[in-house]
């Protein structure tokens, strides 16, 4: 398959994951509790938007494929890390907890795949950033949105 038929195919599956997730999304659901699902999709549909233009208005040379080519094979390791820690992250959450299990996967997924080399300031750095982020979910989910999370060892 070509580079280009790739492309399009990537682009065909995400108007389809969209599509599909839209119509997974409760009509039944309260006023205002269906606004975040929908604005993940229209930013998803949006950016597989922007993927479509960019693949017809600036298609990638032969060089260039070669090269992304190249570089999709030395990170798909990366890659089947990431998608393995989401799936163990999605079941852990029912178990652990939202915000335990969000901790643990947004801490280590960011160590985990950086590039340079880790160091204890890098990790501190992680470490304070992943914690004020979930400070920042914790106030917009429980304070602000009043939704109910999965609730698990510590909360």
């Amino acid at each position: 398959m070509s580079g280009r038929m790739k492309e399009y195919l990537s682009v065909a599956v995400m108007f389809a994951l969209t599509g599909f997730f839209f119509l997974l999304t409760p009509s039944e659901v309260a006023s205002g509790g269906s606004i975040f699902p929908k604005v993940i999709m229209a930013l998803l549909l949006g950016l597989t938007v922007l993927k479509l233009a960019t693949e017809l208005l600036h298609p990638k040379s032969g060089a260039a494929a070669k090269k992304a080519d190249k570089a999709a094979q030395a990170n798909r390791p990366r890659f089947w890390f990431i998608l393995g820690s989401i799936i163990v992250y999605i079941f852990a959450v029912d178990s652990v907890g939202f915000y335990v299990s969000s901790f643990v996967f947004f801490f280590g997924l960011t160590v985990a795949v950086q590039y340079e080399k880790r160091t204890p300031r890098g990790l501190a750095v992680r470490f304070v950033v992943v914690t004020c982020f979930m400070l920042f979910l914790y106030v917009l989910f429980t304070k602000v949105l009043m939704a109910q999370l999965p609730k698990g060892m510590l909360f």
